[in-house]
């Protein structure tokens, strides 16, 4: 029953996998959108309303809760419940975390009905918490097109012939191949629901069922000319993709 799972899981991946319809080059790799964002982390006591109030500096209700619901999507949350350290991405601010953690004034804190839930100190996600040591970058780029932007279910990395490509996080190779979206594509699986896709312009280094560790090289770019190609990278958990940013170790 195990393996059935497993191997139906794989084949949701599979048939789910769809990315940035972009190509290097081309005037529709000029169009995409650079977008600002920032980073917080939850402390104690802290919920979406008054993170939304902060950083999109909010004057109404209506303002706040608009924020919430763009700091949702950012990050996959079905619910407004939070924990102590989740990492959040912010779109659309710059706004750095302040020192102190974002609670309400005390006097308002019995008052404020509409307040969503507080951070706890446990994670109410039914999925495994993902650390930020557990991954490495996949390849060293720029970003072209991130998560979310023209239906990309992962990030695109504009890098340079030749370059390696290298396991995010240790796990074995569950697949190998050319998908219709992607071409080269290589899946790893790193535990019973964690999943990195790696794909297009890849050559292929490794083959299924080989057991990788972190930073391990899988692959290299294709191409010998100036020409800048890219790589599309995706986080799954349970088949359902992740923003990879937020998961990733930020650049320096």
């Amino acid at each position: 029953m195990k393996m059935i799972t497993e191997k139906l899981e794989l084949f949701l991946i599979l048939i789910l996998i769809s990315g940035c319809a972009i190509t290097v080059g081309t005037k529709s790799e000029k169009k995409v959108r650079r977008k600002s964002y920032t980073y917080h982390y939850v402390r104690k006591g802290e919920n979406l309303f008054r993170i939304s109030k902060y950083y999109y500096d909010a004057k109404t209700v209506k303002e706040i809760k608009r924020g919430i619901e763009r700091i949702k999507r950012a990050n996959n949350l079905k619910d407004e419940n939070l924990y102590v350290g989740q990492k959040l991405l912010i779109p659309g601010t710059y706004k750095k975390q302040p020192s102190y953690p974002l609670l309400p004034p005390k006097e308002v804190i019995q008052k404020e009905k509409y307040e969503t839930p507080i951070a706890k100190e446990e994670s109410p996600q039914p999925h495994p918490i993902i650390k930020d040591k557990a991954f490495v970058w996949p390849v060293k780029g720029k970003i072209i097109c991130k998560y979310g932007e023209l239906g990309n279910k992962g990030i695109d990395i504009l890098v340079e012939p030749g370059s390696e490509v290298v396991a995010a996080s240790g796990g074995e190779v569950v697949y190998v191949g050319i998908t219709g979206k992607y071409k080269e594509t290589i899946i790893i699986k790193h535990t019973e629901q964690l999943y990195t896709i790696y794909g297009h312009d890849i050559e292929i280094l490794v083959k299924k069922g080989d057991r990788v560790k972190k930073g391990q090289v899988i692959g290299k770019i294709k191409g010998e000319t100036q020409r800048k190609r890219y790589i599309h990278f995706e986080i799954r958990i349970s088949s359902q993709p992740v923003n990879p940013l937020i998961y990733l170790p930020e650049e320096k």
